[in-house]
């Protein structure tokens, strides 16, 4: 079927529904950032594989937002079919929900899957077609036309951590849990999102790509926690485990029939934004459950890293360093050579230096590996066959991560593949201090992501160019690559603890011409206390090299070159034993002090 055809069978399906439209959001019932293959049906439906995306198909037309780093890839992807690509949030795009109201009437209905539909974006929608006097009502209709093709829900094999991984056991984080539930008033908590769900009780798999997570929720109450899961997927010693920790076993889909019959009275935290509307629906119908707004308490919880994790932390970082150094070498000599790369090639030459390292599992996300104005898409994919060859100038950008059996990584380095332009010299000296903006912060214990973000934009700023995302987001253990609830963007209201991590990764993106970004991950630290308050700062997690070879030195200040340099220090310092002496000396060059 074409994509046309797809969206002409689900208008028809929600016609024969006795509908006048379906809406499709990129989510499952976790709310996940990384889906399985089975609730990929956006995707599947229109085309589009970008993240984040919501697809309206009405009787007389479909549109599909996009945001920020994936306007260029909409456009292209959307092209051809009756799909209108929406970059979302740009000046004059209607959004989505006045999209509804422009072509919904009193008494008409739009459909969607409520079990993949996050009950705050349900409610918001359906307040919106309100207006109207329209409604939005949850039913699935994707599945019947999908079915066919349909991927099975993953039930990799799952396994536990050990308190010498996390710090801490399952029935530990169950009593900081509880504690929190007292304070916020509740005496229960659906646990719904997979990352949340695998700090709270060690669990971990592969169900996810890139994400070392198990489809499952758990249900915590002061007494209580069930965790649903597929029959079969623990071990029986992980299981007995689970159980001298408090927690019961049920099946995964249980999870609805156990709302529904759940006969204690018990106020539940919930977190409209994370549960999906399907869960909420019946909590909501189950007159012993009393539903209080709140944040999931998991997710801060698992933001601060404790010692043990942080010690792991930068093992792990050290590791995936020296692949990383090792990549970068295999790169100048296969480009000194003459050899004929493409972007595709990256992917290969990364995962064999990390697969070399001991507890590598596999990527944390799929590499980003984008030559010259292809990195302009901030989470483009090159696609064998159609990827771009590396030509000798300009600038590769290669966004990468690894999962270890110490923790996850994610880093991003601009490499020098020949001459640059005057503007490709500029806008990476200027990212650069875009970037030692935030790394060298130091500020008061008041502020948010919201008031860090601006340390990052303020140098491009100065030149009236930003880019359309945050500058950073906390980094999972052993899980999601994109982790909450810290992180730097404008919009984020988080209070910055230490034993918070995050990323620093500003950019420059110029549609056509160029994408540069440079990214290390940092955790907070404390900075002391004086008269005026309490201090906190940031220092490196990433040991990797900055290609300096593009840099205008001139435009550097005194303090960005000594943030470089003592940078640079601690690479060779912390990496040089792990190496050979060939690259050492690689390194030290590359490490090698500078000055104007």
């Amino acid at each position: 079927m074409t994509t046309n055809e797809k969206i002409a069978a689900l208008r028809a399906a929600a016609k024969a529904a006795g509908a006048d439209g379906v809406m499709l959001v990129t989510s499952d019932p976790h709310s996940s950032e990384y889906l399985p293959a089975r609730y990929t049906s956006l995707n599947w439906f229109s085309g589009f594989t970008g993240e984040n995306s919501t697809l309206v198909v009405t009787g007389e037309g479909s549109a599909l937002w996009s945001d920020g780093r994936f306007y260029i890839q909409a456009d292209r992807q959307l092209a051809g079919t009756e799909i209108q690509s929406m970059h979302a949030a740009a000046a004059g795009v209607p959004t989505v929900e006045e999209y509804l109201k422009s072509h919904l009437t009193a008494g008409q209905t739009m459909l969607t899957d409520g079990s993949c539909m996050p009950t705050a974006l349900f409610e918001k929608y359906n307040a919106a077609l309100a207006e109207v006097g329209a409604s939005l009502v949850s039913k699935d209709v994707v599945n019947p036309l999908w079915e066919a093709e349909r991927p099975a829900l993953p039930d990799t094999p799952c396994f536990l951590l050990s308190r010498e991984q996390t710090g801490s056991s399952p029935a530990e984080k169950l009593t900081a849990v509880r504690a929190e539930l007292k304070k916020a008033g509740a005496t229960a908590l659906a646990v719904t999102q997979l990352d949340c769900v695998a700090w709270l009780l060690d669990l971990r798999a592969h169900d996810i790509p890139c994400s070392p997570m198990a489809i499952s929720y758990a249900f915590v109450t002061m007494d209580r926690c069930v965790l649903f899961l597929a029959e079969g997927r623990l071990d029986a010693d992980d299981a007995d485990v689970l159980r001298a920790n408090g927690v019961e076993l049920r099946d995964y889909n249980a999870l609805l029939d156990f709302v529904h019959t759940l006969d204690s009275d018990e106020t539940v935290l919930v977190e409209k934004s994370s549960t999906n509307y399907d869960l909420y629906a019946a909590m909501q119908a189950n007159p012993h459950l009393t539903l209080k707004e709140g944040a999931d308490p998991v997710t801060a919880l698992k933001g601060v890293k404790n010692p043990t994790e942080l010690a792991n932390l930068k093992e792990c970082h050290i590791r995936d360093g020296v692949a990383m150094v090792r990549f970068q070498m295999d790169l100048e000599k296969a480009l000194a050579e003459g050899k004929s790369l493409r972007e595709c090639d990256i992917d290969t030459m990364l995962h064999r230096r990390r697969a070399e390292q001991p507890g590598f599992d596999q990527e944390s996300f799929f590499t980003i590996a984008a030559y010259g104005p292809n990195a302009a898409m901030m989470h483009y994919t090159a696609n064998p066959g159609a990827d771009s060859a590396i030509e000798p100038h300009g600038f590769l950008l290669v966004d990468c991560g690894g999962q270890y059996d110490c923790g996850t990584t994610d880093i991003t380095r601009t490499y020098t593949v020949g001459p640059l332009t005057d503007n490709e010299r500029k806008y990476y000296t200027w990212t650069l201090q875009s970037h030692i903006g935030i790394a060298r912060a130091v500020w008061l214990d008041y502020c948010t992501g919201f008031a860090l973000d601006s340390f990052a934009r303020g140098p491009l700023w100065q030149h009236q160019i930003n880019y359309r995302c945050g500058t950073g987001h906390s980094v999972g253990f052993m899980s999601n690559v994109h982790e909450g609830p810290q992180s730097l963007r404008p919009n984020n209201p988080i209070l910055f603890r230490p034993g918070m991590t995050i990323t620093d990764e500003p950019g420059v993106y110029e549609t056509d011409e160029v994408g540069i970004r440079i990214e290390n991950e940092l955790v907070c630290v404390d900075k002391g206390e004086n008269q005026y308050g309490h201090w906190l700062g940031f220092e490196p997690m990433t040991y990797v090299p900055i290609d300096l070879a593009p840099v205008l030195v001139e435009e550097l200040s005194g303090s960005d070159i000594a943030w470089i340099n003592g940078y640079h220090k601690m690479v060779y310092d912390t990496l040089s034993p792990r190496l050979t002496e060939e690259e050492c000396a690689w390194l030290a060059k590359k490490t090698a002090p500078i000055g104007r």
